[in-house]
């Protein structure tokens, strides 16, 4: 019996590694058959309908997988691919339209913000662009935000369409760490520093109420005012409509002025060939084939601006798009590459990140810093630029942000949990240990800190601050007294923070391309953009790309949301007895 059992696993063991060696090869010649039509202009004939499917996450940049294409699915896009392709599309006798296709996006204001302009810098070339969207589950506020950049918004009949304001939540484990007999002990600097509460309390502070509720009232009024002056209404009536909470077919939205029409997808067809004179089957193609995501990196200029995308939560070793962390080590190596070329004049730093480790948001710092000693330095906000992102800004020359970034939030906060007792009462694990001092178990995490620790712990975090408060002193001329006042952990939307002296404009990424080559005296054209990081690997973005689809097609949007959690707490016990300087919230996905 064991001989046949032996040769079945056996048997099976062989199986499922053929399975996946011929996996393995597929995906590679896929690579091989594909990457050359991703990575290149995608042929496009006349009296073309440009197709920008926008659903799930937007990132800040982004590589075309030519699986994707091999299967004639919509590409992942990023900010990057949208704005130069929409730019492209601007001024290609090709292009007659753009259909808009927003469908569940997951990105925050900013980013919305600016692909919301870059369709209306399109429509400005006196081309069309038509929204419509198809499907029981319509539209959301982001989607519709998007939609409004149209000349024209339609929607499947009897579908749901979600139009009922925003909210912030967040998630409270005090009492599951008093279930488990966790033993927290969390300390900050700041009052308005939010990242502790989640351990310590049941619900927010005021002080954490009042700051969310000023970003909602941003975000609120963005919304209204667009809406409005999209669709010929006035802000009250649009925010009637939000409060009541009665649009929630788009039988409701149709009959409030807020689509032009019910229509399936064959119908908006028809209509854009009314609208452009086209005839016959639509010769649709796909913005990521169109233009493919290296677009925006610009060759055959002698002189250069550098573009650095940091975004995910500050780590020290290197980053991991996957797992969404801005890695110190890599960081630094992109720094140091554009500092010693030659050919790049100046760097565009873009920001996207809560913060997270203060030591390594520090290390960071130094290299921005000692950049802007050879050549300048320009920040560009993006969603987000909080805590230690904010700290990481303070290394550049001048500060742009969206009027609806969330930054600031300087301030620090530190955790230590001890699960001796855990392990004692629910496992019935004990410990014993010998030391060579009463402080070296200190953060072994099996026992409480005692008061002369904790009083260690508090005065790290202490100095912590005082760095922090120094470094945003230094760049924008003002009193540590002064940054104190603006400072204690308080999120600010970037309209805020410019009243408070806390960045130097409002504006986009564009912007702040346009701001860093005026500093060096380049004229309009005259340069390329180089950005970093690199594109990945093939073999990586396969390998990504597979764990990615694998864990969306056996998650369900609860999973994906304990996901989230849990990956919160693992950063937490990453950095335990660490001082933090991060954004507790994921804030892109609240509408």
């Amino acid at each position: 019996m064991r001989f046949f059992s032996t040769l079945i696993a056996s048997i099976l063991g062989s199986l499922i590694a053929v399975g996946v060696l011929i996996f393995l090869g597929f995906l590679i010649m896929a690579g091989i058959f594909a990457s050359a039509v991703s990575t290149s202009e995608a042929p496009i004939g006349s009296e073309s309908v440009l197709m920008l499917q926008l659903s799930g996450p937007i990132q800040e940049t982004a590589v075309t997988d030519p699986i994707y294409d091999l299967f004639d699915l919509p590409q992942p896009q990023s900010l990057n691919q949208i704005r130069d392709g929409l730019k492209r599309a601007a001024t290609d006798d090709r292009v007659e339209a753009v259909w808009l296709k927003p469908q569940g996006i997951i990105a925050g204001w900013p980013t919305l913000l600016e692909i919301r302009q870059s369709l209306l810098e399109f429509k400005g070339s006196g081309k069309p662009v038509i929204a419509s969207a198809s499907g029981d589950f319509t539209m959301r506020e982001s989607d519709y935000f998007l939609a409004t950049a149209a000349d024209s918004i339609y929607a499947s009949p009897r579908a749901f369409f979600e139009f009922n304001g925003f909210y912030l939540g967040v998630s409270f484990y005090k009492g599951l760490l008093d279930k488990l007999n966790i033993e927290p002990t969390v300390l900050r600097a700041g009052a308005y520093k939010g990242g502790i509460e989640p351990y310590t309390r049941e619900n927010m502070s005021s002080e954490n109420r009042e700051q969310l509720a000023a970003v909602l009232e941003n975000w609120n009024n963005l919304m209204t005012a667009t809406i409005a002056q999209a669709r010929d209404m006035r802000v009250d009536e649009v925010e009637n409509l939000m409060e009541a909470g009665e649009l929630l077919t788009t039988e409701d939205a149709h009959a409030s002025g807020l689509l032009d029409g019910l229509l399936q997808n064959e119908e908006v067809e028809s209509r854009i060939r009314a609208l452009t004179g086209l005839e016959g089957k639509l010769n649709t193609r796909n913005l990521s084939r169109y233009a493919p995501s290296m677009a925006g990196q610009s060759s055959g200029h002698d002189d250069m601006i550098g573009i650095i995308s940091a975004s995910g939560t500050i780590m020290s070793g290197n980053s991991s798009e996957l797992n969404g962390i801005l890695g110190a080590t890599s960081f630094v190596k992109m720094m140091k590459k554009f500092r010693e070329d030659d050919r790049v004049k100046a760097v565009v730093l873009r920001i996207d990140s809560p913060g997270g480790s203060a030591t390594a948001s520090e290390s960071m710092w130094q290299a921005v810093k000692e950049t802007t000693e050879q050549k300048p330095v320009v920040i560009s906000m993006g969603d987000l630029a909080a805590s230690g992102g904010y700290w990481l800004a303070t290394a550049g020359d001048t500060i742009i942000a969206s009027p609806h970034t969330l930054t600031g939030s300087i301030g620090v906060y530190g955790m230590h949990f001890s699960i001796g007792r855990m392990l004692d009462t629910k496992l019935g694990i004990t410990s014993d240990q010998v030391a060579t001092s009463a402080y070296a178990d200190m953060f072994s995490g099996m026992r409480p800190l005692r008061p002369s620790e904790r009083a260690l712990f508090e005065r790290s975090l202490n100095e912590t601050y005082a760095m922090f408060l120094e470094r945003v002193s230094g760049n924008r001329d003002m009193s540590v007294e002064e940054v104190h006042e603006v400072a204690q952990g308080r999120i600010w939307t970037g309209e805020a923070a410019l009243e408070a002296g806390l960045v130097d404009q409002l504006g986009s990424l564009d912007d702040a391309i346009a701001l860093a080559a005026e500093m060096v005296n380049l004229e309009e054209d005259s340069y390329g953009i180089q950005r970093l990081p690199a594109p990945e690997t093939l073999m990586d973005q396969y390998l990504d790309l597979f764990l990615v689809q694998i864990r969306s097609f056996m998650e369900s949007p609860l999973e994906a949301q304990l996901r989230a959690e849990a990956r919160l707490i693992e950063e937490a016990v990453q950095l335990q007895g660490v001082p933090i300087a991060r954004l507790p919230l994921d804030l892109k996905d609240y509408n």
